[in-house]
């Protein structure tokens, strides 16, 4: 006999401990603070204005988020920071 099959991979969206604290732990302390504003709901524009930065360096902030989180949009972005307490209270 061969080896027994791998289990599957759980989901993407399947409850892992500590999951999405990994993948936070992936993006730098600039991509979590912008995904912090888009959790708000705010615009690339009002981001840069707040940040005082360049509104193109903030596209390529979110599209290396998106693409370290495996995300394709700001909506999943804004759920997934919200699921992870990104989304609320001061900012700091």
């Amino acid at each position: 006999g061969g080896l027994p099959p791998a289990p599957a991979a759980p989901p993407r969206n399947a409850a892992v401990p500590g999951a999405e604290a990994a993948e936070l732990d992936k993006l730098s302390p600039r991509e979590r603070e912008i995904l912090r504003f888009i959790a708000r709901g705010q615009s690339n524009k009002e981001i840069a204005r707040a940040l005082e930065l360049a509104e193109s360096t903030v596209k390529i902030h979110v599209q290396n988020m998106l693409r370290k989180l495996n995300l394709s949009s700001r909506v999943q972005a804004a759920v997934f920071a919200v699921e992870n307490g990104l989304g609320q209270g001061p900012e700091t």
